[in-house]
């Protein structure tokens, strides 16, 4: 992460980069950093909840069904709570499971916190039903106006509203009703998941196949089903089952 020096209203750009192979740097997001403007209030009034007027949403199965669309969120991820509607408005509530929590002051915003307050726009990229073909999946491009009010926090009510094409514009607030971050604008593109390299881009298993190696076994595994069999000076590190099991050795 590469961070810039401050220009004449004390902003700073920031940079992203991964060092990939041949010794290359690539760039994957940049930015532009500042101190925080005056502290605003919540456009909505976050602390009559649930919204009036507004119809709930089922959630149940709703991390399942977005498999079959290339969307696989980890236990961690998974923070949708509940879901209303209400117009083009959408509110939701998020939270970090319970393991989690006592980690949520460690960051500005926890970002499983933040990824999940946007996914009650998610709730019609389904698994397409039988001989439909899946919309591709899209990741966030552009953030525009992002602005955290306040740190810590482990569970949000958000608002979710059409700021443009692909994109939307969110508030959250914590449970008191106090206005946590706020997003004027960010827009998501959609990505192939078949390109290549997208996949594990930045995590990679390689096997190196070993020669054989011509005689005896190597002398620091010895073979034993009884105790009585332990060659001199090998330590047993861990045994299994009673005295006809094999046992670990080094």
């Amino acid at each position: 992460v590469a961070l810039g020096a401050p220009d004449e209203n004390g902003s700073r750009t920031v940079d992203v980069y991964s060092l990939g192979d041949h010794d290359s740097w690539t760039r994957h997001a940049t930015g532009l950093l500042s101190a925080a403007p005056t502290p605003r209030r919540a456009g909505y009034d976050f602390t009559t909840w649930p919204p009036p007027r507004a119809e709930r949403v089922e959630v149940e199965g709703f991390y399942e069904s977005l498999v079959g669309n290339g969307y696989a969120y980890g236990p961690v991820f998974q923070g949708l709570r509940s879901v209303w509607r209400r117009g083009d408005e959408v509110f939701a509530e998020v939270a970090l499971p319970e393991e989690q929590r006592k980690e949520a002051d460690r960051y500005g915003i926890h970002p499983a916190l933040l990824d999940a307050a946007l996914h009650a726009g998610m709730l019609g990229a389904a698994a397409p039903t039988d001989g439909q073909e899946p919309d591709a999946p899209v990741l966030p491009f552009a953030w525009n106006g992002l602005v955290l009010h306040a740190a810590g926090a482990s569970a949000l009510r958000v608002r979710l509203t059409t700021s443009g094409p692909g994109a939307v514009a969110l508030e959250a607030a914590d449970e008191t009703g106090d206005l946590v971050v706020a997003v004027d604008s960010l827009v998501s593109r959609p990505v192939s998941v078949q390109r290549p390299g997208l996949k594990d881009a930045l995590f990679l298993v390689e096997w190196s196949e070993l020669a054989a190696v011509a005689g005896e076994p190597s002398p620091s595994w010895h073979p034993v089903t009884s105790a009585d069999e332990l060659p001199s000076g090998i330590a047993v590190l861990e045994a299994s089952g009673g005295q006809e099991s094999p046992l670990s050795l080094t």
